[in-house]
């Protein structure tokens, strides 16, 4: 097996050729002004507080025109007090009945709805940072940068303040930013980028790097901003206290029970960089449920991380294979850290964390995360310690490496021990016009439940240009590769990837924005380097329009070698053998711009030893920034020599904003393999960031054999979040 040496000269090599690219153009740049007076924080940009604020200098078009003047113009306004940077934006719109206002709910996705976004860089080290957005209809976000821009961690949520108005010929923004929610550098420069977005015309335009094949999330090309020093951070103590009543009805109808709970977090910044934390009798009744999916392959389906307390600071434990990699279905092969594996068991059961401690942040080049944590027996599983360590050290700009460690497994008390080392390169001119990435790392487990000591390795690189992307993967274990806190989907089996995608724009514009072109091989292989499995797929033909709907075309010819008969579900089975099959894709993908959107995709041809009708899609109506309902289907009908069979999911959202800070929000959904139909319905009122409260239901019905469906279980959770920070 390769040690991670074998990487070192591939990348010094790579990082001399990149050298020649010439000097760095110069980043724009700003001093902050500083403010004696705070503005009230309502989206009406009070011209006696802002009328000496800092103005960053004009932003320019990036998409579609790139490099054209932004019109309508967008005014940028920065202020400062000792607690608070403060921004105001001014968005000139000659015909706001144009805006698309379609989300309001705090962290919703927003495709096309209008609004700002902007990104700190607070270390200025072009590596992590932090995401800031919010919509013409009100709607906050924001996110955890990490590896320049390759890793966005949604579920971060910030303490920050952000109102919007909406007049005659503009709409405006105004915002406070606590010094104290963003860990910072000594020096008193960050990197800052923003980009507005406009529905109507789906344009985008930048204020540094306004370049289309750069992400604004890509903070090594952010520009600057100046005047920081000096704030006060308070003593850096946040106490986190929940407390809640569950009422839950079991498979039993007479085991009823109303309990309460408490517990909490209380956490420590030690330094403006580091951040030490203790949690108690740690809850999730908040989380989100998983997307109901029917697995019809061999292996084990992946399902990401959701739940806050994994996800403060995850960009810091980062370890192994990179989705973030730009991959359009990549990740979740190998992952020797994987924290759903603490505090949920293999079929999505709670695990009690009785508590954990987490020190995480920088100090000087050195990342760290530290994480330790006792779990509580439940599910099968006993009660445990689990411990990981992640250090990274950034070596240049470009380059750094790092070590994992964890420790332990969920499943039995027995000795695991993880380790692995890893190097990550990332240069925004690697050539001209030309942004590149690497990722490489070894590993090895020591699993005293099998007694075995295996290893695993992997390697990823993308290059991408305006129009062009290239990648590549090379995923590796062993058999004896057991990693007991992380995620092996295939083990003992090696797997490939390759993937090009040419987006070509027309010269003279038009209804059409771009074409897609695309070829993607994939296959894995045993020990041997016999093929086990491949995929090849073709997109023939791909294009996008100026209004936002897609459509494409994708030839795909898959296969799979199976030593033993294959039932996908209960009584069917495929032969043994190395099955071969063609299939044929279209997709069609209606823009958000408007109202009433959805997708709808097609997929016929071959599967296994039969055939395969396969039809999925969905419909989203959002008549206004408050409603939102959807309706997504999937039915696949397979016919097989070993038996037909079909398979089908159902999934309704209907949520409802009546503010930015109150939301209700409901999730039904079914699938004919288990027979069970969940209900999760919850509603989440923010009275200001840190201090919530949820009511949050969750049911399920199940179908008894030939009879109907009768209910499985029902849970009823109050809880209150009441963050003190001092």
């Amino acid at each position: 097996m390769p040690s991670l040496a074998t990487f070192l000269p591939v990348l010094a090599l790579l990082a001399a050729l990149g050298g020649g690219s010439g000097p760095d153009p110069e980043p724009p740049a700003v001093q902050v002004v500083v403010t004696e007076r705070r503005p009230v924080i309502d989206g009406r940009l009070e011209p006696e507080v802002w009328a000496r604020a800092a103005r960053l200098g004009p932003l320019t078009e990036v998409d579609p025109d790139e490099g054209a003047p932004a019109d309508p113009p967008t005014e940028i306004l920065l202020l400062r007090d000792d607690e608070h940077l403060y921004l105001g934006v001014i968005c000139h719109e000659a015909q706001p009945e144009r805006l698309v206002l379609q989300n309001m709910e705090r962290d919703a996705f927003l495709n096309e709805d209008d609004r700002i976004q902007f990104v700190f860089d607070t270390f200025r080290d072009g590596r992590t940072g932090y995401f800031f957005q919010i919509s013409a209809a009100g709607s906050r976000g924001d996110a955890l940068l990490g590896a320049n821009g390759g890793t966005f961690n949604k579920r971060w949520d910030g303490f920050w303040e952000g109102r919007t108005w909406i007049g005659p010929d503009r709409w405006t923004a105004e915002i406070a930013i606590p010094f104290k929610t963003m860990a910072a550098g000594p020096g008193d420069t960050w990197g800052f980028n923003l980009e507005r977005y406009r529905g109507a015309d789906r344009t985008r335009y930048r204020w540094a790097a306004p370049r289309r094949d750069l992400r604004i999330m890509i903070v090594s090309e952010a520009g600057e901003i100046r005047g920081l020093g000096g704030t006060e951070d308070g003593l850096g103590l946040e106490l986190v206290p929940y407390f809640k009543v569950r009422r839950s009805e079991l498979e039993d109808p007479e085991r009823k029970n109303l309990v309460g709970a408490g517990g909490g977090e209380f956490n420590w910044r030690i330094t403006p960089q580091l951040t030490g934390s203790l949690t108690w009798n740690t809850d999730f009744a908040e989380t989100e449920a998983d997307q109901r999916r029917v697995n019809l392959t061999r292996f084990p389906l992946f399902f990401p991380e959701k739940r806050d307390f994994f996800l403060q600071d995850s960009n810091l434990f980062e370890f192994g294979e990179q989705s973030g990699f730009g991959h359009r279905g990549g990740g979740g092969n190998l992952l020797p850290f994987f924290s759903r594996r603490i505090g949920l068991s293999g079929a999505g059961e709670e695990i009690p964390i009785e508590a954990g401690a987490r020190l995480a942040g920088r100090v000087e080049d050195l990342d760290l995360g530290l994480l330790a944590v006792r779990t509580g027996a439940a599910a099968g599983a006993p009660a445990g310690e689990l411990f990981v360590a992640r250090p990274s050290y950034r070596f240049t700009d470009e380059l750094s490496g790092g070590l994992l460690l964890t420790s332990g497994n969920p499943e039995t008390n027995d000795t695991n021990l993880v380790t692995g080392t890893d190097l990550r390169f990332s240069r925004t001119d690697f050539l001209p016009g030309y942004r590149l990435n690497l990722n490489a790392f070894v590993v090895r487990s020591s699993d005293e439940e099998h007694h075995e000591i295996g290893s695993a390795w992997g390697a990823q690189a993308s290059l991408q240009s305006r129009d062009w992307t290239h990648r590549f993967d090379t995923l590796w274990s062993q058999s004896a590769f057991h990693p007991g806190l992380g995620f092996v989907r295939r083990p003992g089996e090696r797997y490939y990837r390759l993937e090009t995608r040419w987006e070509p724009r027309p010269e003279n514009g038009g209804a059409i924005r771009e074409y897609v072109f695309g070829f993607r091989p994939r296959w894995w292989t045993d020990s041997s380097g016999r093929v086990q499995s491949h995929g090849i797929d073709l997109t023939f033909f791909g294009l996008e329009w100026n209004s936002g709907d897609r459509f494409s075309a994708t030839w795909a010819y898959d296969g799979d070698r199976l030593d033993q008969p294959f039932s996908p579900v209960k009584g069917t089975t495929i032969r043994k053998g190395f099955h071969h099959w063609n299939a044929l894709e279209t997709s069609f993908r209606f823009s958000d711009v408007r109202p009433l959107s959805g997708s709808l995709d097609l997929r016929a041809g071959q599967w296994y030893d039969g055939r395969a009708v396969r039809a999925g899609g969905g419909l989203d109506w959002r008549p206004d920034a408050h409603l939102r309902l959807g309706l997504d289907l999937r039915e696949d009908h397979f016919f097989l020599p070993g038996g037909d069979f079909v398979s089908r999911v159902g999934i309704l959202r209907g949520n409802y904003s009546f503010s930015p800070d109150l939301s209700w929000n409901n999730l039904l959904q079914a699938d004919n393999q288990s027979d069970v139909v969940g209900l999760q319905s919850r509603l989440r009122w923010i009275l200001a960031d840190g201090q919530e409260c949820f009511l949050v239901l969750n049911y399920a019905w199940q179908e008894l054999a030939g009879g109907p469906f009768v209910p499985a279980s029902r849970d009823l959770t109050a809880k209150v979040v009441w963050t003190l920070r001092f």
